[in-house]
């Protein structure tokens, strides 16, 4: 059988119609390469959020406790710095987020894995408003690197 693993890529989309700076730019080659790994990959998302080609399924607009449900029901989850990381925290569900600018020592919680290139890249007002953070490719660590933190659940 094979593990569950679900993805939440997106962060909120921005007011002035900009990338969001927290969303991972190679969701793509990460979901590939999961599936190379014989995982079962679920996107979980609203209704206007891009599908992320080679998903198995694609679940929009879930409510609290279909959200929960998936949770519960799933090996682990890789998110960016969005709602579901806090929520699979409140839950005690362990899983991995993936940073850029915006600072895990104030946004992680200590039972995720928290991945952030580095610290250079993070923003200097980690309380202002995301529309005045330009995005930032290279902030993002390499799909191997979130890989290899899998096992460790």
């Amino acid at each position: 059988m094979k593990r569950k693993i679900l993805i939440c890529p997106y962060s909120k989309p921005l007011r002035n119609g900009n990338n969001n700076p927290k969303n991972y730019p190679y969701w793509l080659e990460l979901v590939l390469k999961l599936k190379n790994l014989n995982y079962n990959v679920i996107q979980i998302g609203y209704f206007d959020e891009k599908k992320i080609f080679g998903v198995d399924e694609f679940k929009k607009d879930l409510n609290f406790k279909e959200l929960k449900n998936e949770l519960d029901n799933c090996y682990t989850w890789i998110s960016v710095d969005n709602f579901f990381h806090h929520f699979s925290t409140f839950y005690k569900k362990p899983g991995i987020v993936i940073f850029s600018q915006s600072d895990p020592k104030i946004y992680g919680y200590e039972q995720n894995i928290n991945l952030l290139k580095d610290r250079k890249y993070l923003r200097s007002d980690q309380f202002g408003i995301w529309e005045m953070t330009t995005y930032n490719k290279d902030a993002y660590i390499k799909p191997d690197e979130v890989l290899k933190y899998i096992s460790n659940f």
